[in-house]
């Protein structure tokens, strides 16, 4: 690939955990994807579900309620939101050049995981969709383990998985500052924070490392670690 930073080899084997929903995956553009199609679908303005996304983004069976008292849209919410959850993970893609970097971890001798919240069997699908099983070495679902960040346990969870003892040569990569950064810290992990341009709040966890887009991690890495 054009532009393609190789990345430098390291001399022992380091584990880099990466979160999926707002860190590997941009939830933002997926569901910009779906809206559209609803929007044709049903006849709703694009611009109303974008904008009642932002206020609805943990009350997903609100957002539909909101929906039809609004619009009147058939069918029920239960069956909108089921819908929904379903063509959701059906529209998720890895981006190329986050394809690359992970091809790229790998080779230059960095084992990977994913760890993230969610059913099993959601992320399960929405993690295949994304060939994500085929790039990493270790995947923890919570809804599979019965543990959800920020608790450190789900972090030993995946360090066993990888054969590996917790401690600053892993390195938790993700979007949210209580989940990814607050729970890897007390497990014992480097941590890096994925802001998305956002400044970090005046109070709360602090995250050792902090970059705009996870791409960006690739180069941060090896620095961390050595």
């Amino acid at each position: 690939m054009p532009g393609r930073r190789r990345i430098r080899p390291v001399a022992a084997a380091p584990v880099a955990l990466f979160d999926f929903d707002g860190t590997l995956i941009q939830r933002q553009e997926v569901f910009a994807k779906w809206a559209s199609e609803f929007a044709e679908q049903y006849g709703v303005p694009l611009a109303w579900l974008l904008e009642a996304d932002t206020q609805y983004i943990s009350q997903r069976i609100g957002f539909f309620e909101l929906l039809k008292s609004t619009f009147g849209t058939q069918p029920a919410a239960a069956k909108l939101h089921a819908q929904y959850r379903q063509r959701m993970s059906e529209l998720i893609a890895l981006e190329p050049q986050v394809h690359a970097m992970l091809v790229d971890l790998r080779e230059a001798g960095w084992r990977l995981g994913v760890v993230t919240n969610g059913s099993t069997d959601r992320q399960t699908a929405k993690l295949r969709k994304a060939g994500l099983y085929d790039l990493v070495d270790a995947v923890v679902i919570a809804g599979a383990v019965g543990v959800w960040k920020p608790d450190p346990r789900i972090f030993h969870r995946a360090t066993a998985g990888l054969g590996v003892r917790p401690g600053p040569h892993v390195v938790m990569v993700g979007d949210s500052l209580e989940q990814d950064v607050a729970g890897a810290h007390v497990a014992g992990l480097s941590t890096v924070w994925v802001s998305h341009g956002h400044p970090p709040p005046h109070s709360g966890p602090r995250p050792q490392h902090t970059v705009c887009t996870v791409l960006e991690v690739a180069e941060l890495l090896p620095g961390i670690v050595t």
